[in-house]
């Protein structure tokens, strides 16, 4: 999976922002997730493609989630 954000990049990032970015992510891959599950075929590309996009978001996530640990940020 490609990470969505440089290491330096989360880095340098102000705290609310990396909040913000964190919000961001988890509502964007939560919707995605709905529409998958709502809207389109299971074996459809357009289903292939939202998992796709949802895997990114989700490691987005996973980024920022680990920058805030290692920063001792709560959310």
């Amino acid at each position: 999976m490609q990470a969505m954000y440089d290491p330096t990049e989360l880095a340098s990032m102000d705290p609310l922002v990396l909040m913000k970015n964190l919000d961001h992510c988890r509502m964007t891959s939560r919707r995605l997730s709905y529409i998958l599950q709502q809207q389109v075929h299971l074996y459809t590309p357009e289903a292939n493609k939202l998992r796709d996009e949802i895997d990114h978001y989700v490691e987005a996530e996973r980024q920022l989630e680990a920058e805030m640990a290692r920063r001792r940020i709560r959310a």
